[in-house]
C-alpha cells in the first residue's frame, strides 16, 4: 500500500470557535510538512465551520467535512474513511502540538519499525503547565509484552487517549478498526484495544508531549446516565484482551486503574446535574456494590488515596447506607 502523504491528522470539532484556530495553527507550524488535516465539523452550532473553511481556503492540506452531530467517535471514523496518510494522528480541537511533534513521532515509528508510537502528555491550563505525564519509565522496560506495557500505562493516564499516539493506517484499514459510537465516553478505549490486538510492537517517544488544554465543562464533570455500564464494558474488554494476549490472569495495575475510574462512577450519581432522587441513588449504589465485576475490581488493596481507600472499604462491606452518606458529604464539600 503506497501513500503520498505521511500523516493524516484527524480533528473532530464541536462548537470549538474559541480554540480551533490555536489548534490548527499548531499543526500548520509543524516542522514536518507532509501531512493532511481532516477537520470533521460534528454539527457545530457556532462559527467553527466558518473558521475551518477560512483556513482550508488558504492551505490545500486542510479538508473540512461537515456531518450531523454524532459525537467524537463517529467523527473520527469519518476521518479514517477519508485519510490518505501512511500514519494516523488524532488531535482534539482544543489541544495543540509542539512544532516538532509529527516529525519526532514519525521518525520514531520508522526507525524502530513499530506499529504504534506513544508519547507523554503535558497538561495545560490557561497555557500554563499543570503537570507532565511521561513515558520514560516505559522506555526502560520496553521488552515486556505489549499488553503488559499497555496496562502499565493505564494508571499514568496514557493508555486510552488516541491523541498521544501515532498509528499505522494500513493496520487500521486492513482490520476495519473503528471507534465505538454507542457511548459518549470510552470510544477511545475500544479503538485502542482493537488496535493492540493487531499490533506486534510499541515505541515510546520522550522528546515531545501532546499538549492537552484543560477546559471547564468536560464529560468528567457532567452527569452521564450510563457511566456504570460504560466502565463495566471497558473493563471486561480489557480483561478479555489481557487473557487473549498473555497468560496473566490478573494485573495489579488494571485493578487499581479501574478502582480509580469507578471512584468517578460512584461520584457521577452525586453530581449537581444528576436528576436522581435519594431513593434512586441508593438503588443505583446497591446495584453497583452487588455487581460481581465491581467486587472483583475492588479485591485489590488500594493505598493510592484516602478517597479511593474509603470507597473500596465501603464496596467490600457492601454498605449502601454508609456509602450514600459518605458521597452526599463529599458532594457538599467538593462538588
Amino acid at each position: 500500500m503506497k501513500y503520498n502523504i505521511l500523516v493524516s491528522v484527524i480533528i473532530p470539532i464541536y462548537n470549538a470557535e474559541n480554540y480551533i484556530s490555536r489548534c490548527i495553527e499548531s499543526i500548520l507550524n509543524q516542522s514536518l510538512t507532509s501531512f493532511e488535516v481532516i477537520l470533521i465539523n460534528d454539527g457545530s452550532t457556532d462559527n467553527s465551520d466558518e473558521i475551518c473553511n477560512a483556513y482550508a481556503s488558504q492551505d490545500e492540506r486542510l479538508k473540512v467535512i461537515n456531518i450531523e452531530n454524532h459525537g467524537p467517535g463517529y467523527a473520527r471514523n469519518i476521518g479514517l474513511q477519508n485519510a490518505k496518510g501512511k500514519y494516523i494522528q488524532y488531535t482534539d480541537s482544543d489541544d495543540t502540538l509542539p512544532v516538532n511533534y509529527l516529525e519526532a513521532m514519525v521518525q520514531r515509528i520508522e526507525d524502530e519499525k513499530s506499529d504504534l508510537v506513544i508519547c507523554g502528555i503535558k497538561n495545560l491550563k490557561n497555557n500554563n503547565k499543570v503537570d507532565i505525564l511521561t513515558v520514560q519509565e516505559e522506555m526502560n522496560i520496553h521488552k515486556k509484552p505489549i499488553i503488559e506495557l499497555f496496562v502499565s500505562l493505564l494508571e499514568k493516564g496514557l493508555a486510552y487517549s488516541p491523541c498521544n499516539k501515532l498509528y499505522r493506517n494500513e493496520i487500521i484499514q486492513n482490520n476495519n478498526i473503528q471507534f465505538g459510537t454507542n457511548f459518549k465516553l470510552g470510544e477511545d478505549a475500544i479503538f485502542n484495544i482493537s488496535y493492540i490486538k493487531q499490533s506486534k510492537s510499541f515505541s515510546f517517544e520522550d522528546s515531545v508531549f501532546y499538549e492537552y488544554h484543560q477546559n471547564d465543562g468536560s464529560l468528567i464533570r457532567s452527569y452521564l446516565h450510563n457511566k456504570f455500564e460504560i466502565q463495566t464494558i471497558l473493563y471486561e474488554n480489557l480483561k478479555k484482551l489481557v487473557k487473549e494476549v498473555t497468560s496473566i490472569n490478573s494485573n495489579e495495575s488494571m485493578y487499581l486503574y479501574y478502582q480509580y475510574e469507578f471512584t468517578f462512577v460512584f461520584i457521577n450519581y452525586y453530581l449537581p446535574d444528576c436528576p436522581m432522587n435519594s431513593s434512586e441513588r441508593k438503588k443505583m449504589i446497591n446495584t453497583m456494590i452487588q455487581d460481581d465485576t465491581v467486587q472483583e475490581i475492588y479485591k485489590m488493596r488500594n493505598t493510592r488515596s484516602n478517597l479511593q481507600k474509603m470507597i473500596r472499604m465501603l464496596v467490600r462491606i457492601k454498605s449502601v447506607t454508609i456509602m450514600d452518606m459518605f458521597l452526599r458529604t463529599f458532594r457538599r464539600r467538593y462538588l
